[in-house]
């Protein structure tokens, strides 16, 4: 959400980008630091809408949409594959929405003021 405007840059300019989004329905980093630092204490970090919880929202297919940049939605695993070699075999930019679960942390992540030293690789730190 934070750089969808990029989406008419690549169609402005006519690019080749391919994008695949890893869409938790969260402001997913600061989930992950909720639930590593902050005993999963949320504030305000879920984007979708409450009163439609069955939709997803923002609808990122639309935003790709307006840009004329083909684009679609993956929600089951077994789709992935073959979602990806469409994305691949698409002429020009792409947007692949890749909906995941909120849980699932990125790693390896730095800890804020900390160095390459105090990088954290594995488990989900939830106290």
């Amino acid at each position: 959400m934070m750089n969808v405007q990029e989406l008419a840059t690549i169609r402005v300019e006519n690019l080749p980008v391919k994008m695949m989004v890893l869409n938790n329905q969260h402001l997913g980093m600061v989930v992950q630091w909720e639930d590593r630092f902050y005993k999963a204490n949320r504030a305000h970090t879920y984007l979708g809408d409450p009163s439609r919880e069955s939709e997803i929202f923002p609808d990122l297919l639309n935003f790709a949409e307006a840009c004329d940049i083909p684009a679609a939605r993956v929600t089951k695993l077994n789709e992935l594959k073959a979602a990806i070699l469409k994305m691949l075999e698409t002429p020009g930019p792409y947007l692949l929405d890749v909906v995941v679960p909120h849980q699932e942390h990125v790693l390896p992540m730095i800890p804020s003021g900390g160095a390459f030293k105090d990088i954290i690789t594995e488990g989900d730190g939830r106290t």
